[in-house]
């Protein structure tokens, strides 16, 4: 199914589908995996690549997602401290095989979030910030923005046009034109929000071959709150993978 032609109706009935599927996981990585591929199942026919994360403290992270975090990081001349976030991939399907594995990924298995100048040199990340509502004291582990803020955020992403969308700084927005090209993205869009416990945020990306309107982009933000319920206690007992 198109995904310009979903009605709210449809994205219900996705919901329900999520909800039904969700649930019986003994890791996030598992319930984002089951995430994804429903909602593939049912707009695949737009979708080029769709992928979820999930902001986690470094320290609680592998030490293969560690490395490659710190390798952007040192990319930036900065070194990772503990309690900083990263961006960490836990769900992810595509037009193409090696789209369909996390550890697969080339750039984004663990994107650092170390600091507010990193974001907001990468034109993605930070307007994925800034539109999910996320308060740059939250990635400085601020303890007033955790407790106060983060748990209530829910939000959605949207970039009209991939290949001409721009930034304030006037950046495209989405940096990888080559990808752009070689796959037809036309629109990106996405969602996400706080957990109420831990300081941990969702985000979930969504390439697509056509282009979507900001209003209909928007209705599929009702999913984030379904898996982030789904997800809640796995989250509040670290069970991150699989």
């Amino acid at each position: 199914m198109k995904i310009t032609s979903a009605s709210v109706l449809d994205i219900n009935n996705l919901s329900n589908t999520i909800k039904s599927s969700l649930g019986a996981e003994d890791s996030v990585e598992l319930a984002a995996n089951n995430f994804v591929t429903e909602f593939y199942n049912k707009f695949g026919d737009s979708i080029v690549l769709l992928r979820l994360f999930v902001a986690i403290q470094y320290k609680e992270l592998p030490g293969y997602i560690q490395s490659f975090a710190d390798n952007l990081a040192g990319s930036a001349n900065l070194k990772l401290d503990p309690d900083n976030y990263v961006l960490t991939l836990l769900g992810t399907i595509g037009k193409e095989d090696n789209w369909r594995e996390r550890k697969k990924s080339q750039g984004h298995q663990g994107i650092p979030l170390p600091t507010s100048d990193f974001v907001q040199a990468v034109p993605m990340l930070s307007a994925l910030m800034e539109q999910l509502g996320f308060d740059l004291g939250w990635i400085r582990g601020e303890p007033e923005i955790v407790a106060q803020h983060v748990g209530k955020l829910m939000g959605s992403f949207y970039v009209e046009n991939a290949s001409t969308s721009k930034d304030s700084k006037g950046r495209n927005i989405i940096a990888a034109q080559d990808y752009v090209k070689k796959y037809g993205v036309k629109s990106v869009f996405g969602f996400g929000g706080g957990y109420a416990t831990g300081g941990k945020m969702l985000a979930v990306i969504c390439f697509l071959n056509e282009n979507i309107d900001k209003k209909k982009a928007v209705n599929f933000q009702s999913l984030g709150p379904v898996f982030i319920v789904k997800t809640q206690q796995l989250i509040a007992n670290k069970k991150y993978f699989k």
